[in-house]
């Protein structure tokens, strides 16, 4: 169920994001609706890295890449539990 909400916003800001939406075929809207989502998931994912203990932030994609384990490619350990979990099947 939608709600109407009424806001008090930059006309500038405004005018600027609504041509970029028009150009990419979103509505306003939809946008305030997505950064609501993201804004309850982020609050959602605190609140369970608070809860683990570990640390919540945001990583790079650098950071990601750089962070891997090297020296084991997936697909070999894939490979490497299919079998063995093959040869202990009847």
């Amino acid at each position: 169920m939608k709600v109407k909400v009424t806001l008090s916003l930059d006309r500038d800001l405004v005018s600027r994001v609504k041509s970029r939406l028009a150009f990419e075929g979103r509505s306003l809207s939809e946008l305030v609706e997505e950064l609501l989502s993201m804004y309850d998931v982020e609050a959602f994912v605190r609140d369970l890295c608070r809860d683990l203990g570990v640390e919540c932030r945001y990583f790079s994609p650098q950071e990601v890449v750089s962070g891997r384990v090297r020296g084991l490619r997936a697909e070999d350990v894939v490979r490497e539990v299919r079998y063995g979990r093959e040869e202990r099947l009847p």
